[in-house]
């Protein structure tokens, strides 16, 4: 595996083989492997705590379905040839887990099946990373005959969130204010509570505090501050 060729096309049972002893995260695509480099500390714990959240509603509203992190893969080509990707975060619905036969679950072989919810993290230092998220939602989540219908693309150093969901056989994408997330008909009742993610990437929490200029309530930063403001002291008519 030292002397692994990155640009041989391999068949899928080579795949299925060299996959078990790889020590880097990959990305299968046309036979081919496309090695994922290794990510920060501060951008893995943005994943958990998505991936955390999204976990604790599933157990709380009874979902009973499936999160997924960048270790659980799926195949989002409908037809041949296999497309393999692996989202930073994944929901799959109870009924699609249940439905799985053991060479679905336990090879990556089989009838593809893909979530219905994912997640990508980034760090959008370049238009160039920025366009390559983006295709991949569009051209691989969303492709036609996937199960996706809601995506969100979360850069937490830049506080930036895009959402992508489905309107008949259009992908439409918006770009969302940094505020918490609301997984609407796709993951009803989760909310994606922003002000935590804001506590992992803050690198001053406990320097400066910020007050209320209401009721003098201390906050570690301005997001968690103003989000309290627009709860507890503004009063929609």
């Amino acid at each position: 595996l030292n002397k692994l060729n990155l640009t041989r096309t391999y068949t899928p049972e080579e795949l299925e083989q060299i996959n078990k002893y790889l020590k880097v995260r990959t990305n299968f695509e046309n036979g081919r492997l496309i090695s994922l480099p290794q990510t920060p500390i501060a951008h893995e714990a943005v994943v958990h705590e998505i991936s955390r959240q999204l976990g604790n509603w599933n157990i709380d509203t009874c979902q009973n379905g499936v999160v997924t992190t960048s270790q659980g893969a799926f195949n989002f080509s409908t037809t041949a040839p296999r497309k393999i990707r692996a989202p930073h975060v994944a929901f799959i619905s109870a009924d699609t887990y249940n439905s799985l036969n053991a060479k679905q679950l336990w090879t990556l072989h089989g009838r593809p099946f893909t979530p219905i919810f994912v997640a990508e993290v980034v760090n959008s230092t370049s238009d160039q990373i920025l366009n390559e998220v983006d295709n991949r939602f569009k051209n691989d989540y969303f492709a036609m005959g996937t199960s996706v219908e809601l995506g969100w693309l979360i850069d937490a150093k830049n506080s930036m969130i895009c959402t992508y969901k489905k309107n008949n056989n259009e992908i439409i994408r918006n770009n969302c204010k940094w505020e918490d997330l609301d997984g609407g008909d796709t993951l009803p009742g989760f909310t994606l509570n922003i002000s935590i993610i804001e506590n992992i990437v803050s690198q001053d929490c406990d320097e400066i505090e910020d007050k209320c200029p209401y009721c003098g309530s201390h906050f570690a930063q301005v997001f968690a501050m103003l989000k309290h403001i627009a709860s507890v002291h503004i009063v929609v008519k």
